[in-house]
């Protein structure tokens, strides 16, 4: 059941999922479902979901011209300020910031 709720999470990662609904659908209690997949990928749930959409966004923000609210809400955050914070707590900078960096680094110096 685990490996079914961890792919479920990654292949609808811009599903609002509640912990209520995954475990629902991987026939555990809620309270199951948190505590053997902190045992398998050391986080909760949500904390893997939140992992998952900041990994999704920083390949956006690296690979297209989108902008950042766009990205933030087809990864499934509809809040911008929302997204923008959960994705500096993951990655460590903001996604501008981020997008700015990745853009840096793909062009090539001259020297």
């Amino acid at each position: 059941p685990i490996l079914l709720a961890r792919e479920a999470l990654h292949e609808n990662v811009a599903y609002r999922w509640t912990l209520h609904e995954l475990s629902e659908r991987v026939r555990l209690s809620p309270q199951q479902l948190t505590r053997v997949f902190v045992d398998a990928f050391g986080k909760t749930p949500i904390a893997y979901l939140t992992m998952l959409r900041a990994e999704r966004m920083a390949g956006l923000l690296r690979t297209t011209d989108t902008p950042i609210a766009v990205v933030a809400r087809e990864v499934g955050w509809s809040d911008p300020d929302f997204a923008a914070r959960q994705f500096r707590r993951s990655v460590g900078v903001t996604p501008s910031r981020y997008r700015a960096i990745a853009r840096s680094r793909a062009t090539p110096s001259s020297g």
